[in-house]
């Protein structure tokens, strides 16, 4: 068969029938443990602080989240490249098993260097299912990709929601080794679900080896390093991963500080509640009226003026403003992860999604690292106010460099009314 012919046969399933929207169902229970789990992961730092790492500080508890967190984005990249040339059957078993066996060995873990182990084993293995989920979703959608990669992201907030409510009952009722097999398990199921269902429409160079194909994976690296557009949108998502995964770690921490930490679980789901929305209408937005540049930068807008108009004056002296100020940032940054992903895609083909996206989410690993520990430490020295001061100017140098990628695709020109 030719590449003429696959790759016609490749475009007449993009948008169309019940498998795009398989795929869809499969990324999503791909993103419901990983994504899911770590947007509920502060609850992990304050269970352990009090009952299973009491003698270490949370500071030093933070930096297990946080390389958890940093290991899943730095190894999207191998993860991406190796997306590319071998599709998703050979990889995603291999880290979803991996993924799994971490938290086994978490339930009979005891010291913090057990703690820190496991975690780093799952960081490394969800680089896996969460690079091959988001990358996957582009071969199948054209005109619809905003809103499907929305739908397949919503696996974190609905996955924060599942699991805010299932951990404050595990955590209640059940001692940390039972508790946490039971997470594993429940994992487990999700992630079956998710291998069952992820196919990819673009035929792997691995099995396509007897065309006529040039150069290898490795080769768009060069080319992509080169490109100004790659590393302004690297720039942009490392500061939404920064402020997103600030506010998955910080809200306990942020609600004990502001004395109102018995509602840490319902500020959580309050979160995730918002991301709901956040992560369908901004795409659908996208795709219907705006594009992905614009839309972003508009909910960069919107996510910075929630910060200094309501959280900075109001959000540490009033419960209701707190409650607030969560929901509406959940809709800010929830839209920011599927957008971004629209933006990479707008950048390069669909035979390359894995290598940009691995490698852009590679990068914003490092704000992934220092997003826990320094979030703990400004709250320890600057308070609550400080904490959402250093937000918005992290969300406000993020903005420039989305205003700028928008410049820069449009031939340095700067068109209000385009669609892009």
């Amino acid at each position: 068969m030719t590449i003429a012919r696959r790759q016609s046969e490749t475009d007449a399933r993009i948008d169309t029938g019940w498998r795009p929207w398989k795929v869809v169902m499969g990324c999503f229970c791909l993103t419901v443990p990983t994504y899911g789990l770590l947007s509920s992961i502060g609850l992990f730092r304050t269970y352990w602080h009090r009952h299973v790492l009491g003698a270490h500080s949370e500071g030093d508890i933070a930096w297990i989240i946080s390389v958890f967190g940093f290991l899943d984005c730095l190894f999207a990249a191998p993860s991406g490249i190796l997306f590319d040339r071998y599709g998703p059957r050979r990889l995603l078993p291999l880290g979803c098993v991996a993924y799994v066996a971490a938290f086994i060995g978490l339930a009979f873990s005891t010291t913090y260097a057990q703690f820190m182990g496991c975690m780093a084993l799952a960081g490394v293995a969800a680089a896996t299912p969460t690079t091959i989920a988001f990358s996957v979703v582009s071969q199948w959608f054209g005109a619809r990709e905003g809103i499907a990669t929305g739908c397949v992201t919503l696996g974190a907030p609905l996955g924060g929601i599942f699991f805010s409510l299932t951990l404050q009952a595990l955590f209640e009722r059940l001692a940390w080794r039972t508790a946490a097999l039971v997470l594993a398990g429940l994992m487990a199921g999700f992630l079956l679900l998710g291998n069952l269902l992820v196919e990819a429409n673009v035929p792997s160079p691995a099995q396509t080896a007897g065309d006529d194909t040039s150069g290898s994976e490795t080769a768009k690296v060069p080319g992509m390093l080169r490109s100004r557009q790659f590393w302004l949108i690297s720039y942009a998502v490392f500061a939404y991963e920064l402020v997103l995964f600030i506010q998955w770690g910080s809200i306990p921490s942020y609600a004990v500080v502001a004395n109102v930490g018995d509602m840490q679980f319902y500020l959580m789901m309050s979160y995730n509640i918002g991301a709901l929305l956040g992560r369908t209408v901004p795409p659908w937005l996208s795709d219907r009226k705006l594009g992905p540049m614009n839309t972003i930068l508009v909910m960069n807008a919107f996510t910075l003026l929630v910060v200094l108009t309501i959280w900075l004056p109001c959000g540490a002296s009033s419960v209701a403003a707190l409650f607030v100020v969560v929901v509406l940032m959940g809709i800010g940054t929830g839209s920011f992860v599927p957008l971004g992903v629209s933006c990479i895609n707008a950048l390069c083909s669909p035979q390359s999604t894995g290598t940009w996206l691995g490698s852009v989410y590679s990068i914003s690993s490092f704000a992934t690292l220092i997003g826990n520990p320094s979030s703990e430490a400004i709250l320890a020295r600057h308070k609550s106010n400080g904490l959402v001061a250093f937000l918005a100017a992290v969300l406000f140098s993020g903005m420039i460099s989305a205003a700028a990628l928008r410049w820069l695709h449009q031939g340095r020109r700067w068109i209000l009314q385009a669609r892009v």
